[in-house]
């Protein structure tokens, strides 16, 4: 009966004698549920392990390893560029502040705190592990005199703008 259906679809002009056979269906592969339990705890320890080496690695790789990203507000004054970043539980010795040539980046690490040993999460919303923002310059900033402080789980870092007033330059005027 095939065989026939596959014969009068070639007289149409139709060649679909390359396609799978629709007819017969695969057996669904089984896998064992603990081996993939075990492979996601080595992914999971692999982020960890890297995630401790935080501040030794490159940028890119520190973005790749960010789990969440705090929000911010980026906003000028008269005189700076101001950045305020919610960081609510992280401590400020894990806060890391970096400019490299037109950008700024702040990474580090938000640690979970288990509040009572023996106790299992019913559910976990908060955002833990590392994190970074990268946020491009302005040619203006001076950022040779940039300034942060964190308080209250704010971190606010002033970015003066580099002064517009330049001194005139007096031009002699040869005579010919």
């Amino acid at each position: 009966m095939k065989q026939d259906f596959f014969s009068q679809l070639k007289i149409l002009n139709r060649d679909i004698s390359h396609q799978p056979d629709y007819w017969e269906v695969d057996m669904v592969k089984k896998t064992n549920p603990w081996i993939e339990i075990k492979n996601m705890r080595d992914e999971m320890d692999k982020i960890m392990n890297e995630s401790m080496n935080l501040k030794l690695q490159s940028k890119s790789e520190r973005n790749r390893l960010s789990l969440w990203q705090p929000v911010s507000d980026l906003y000028e004054t008269g005189t700076h560029l101001v950045i305020e970043m919610e960081l609510p539980g992280v401590l400020q010795e894990n806060i890391n502040l970096e400019i490299q040539g037109n950008q700024i980046m702040v990474f580090g690490e938000k640690m979970l705190e288990k509040e009572a040993s023996g106790s299992a999460y019913q559910m976990l919303e908060r955002s833990y592990g590392p994190f970074s923002r990268v946020f491009m310059l302005p040619d203006y900033i001076e950022s040779s005199a940039v300034t942060a402080v964190f308080k209250n789980g704010t971190l606010r870092v002033r970015l003066p703008k580099k002064s517009k007033q330049k001194k005139p330059i007096s031009i002699d005027i040869a005579e010919r």
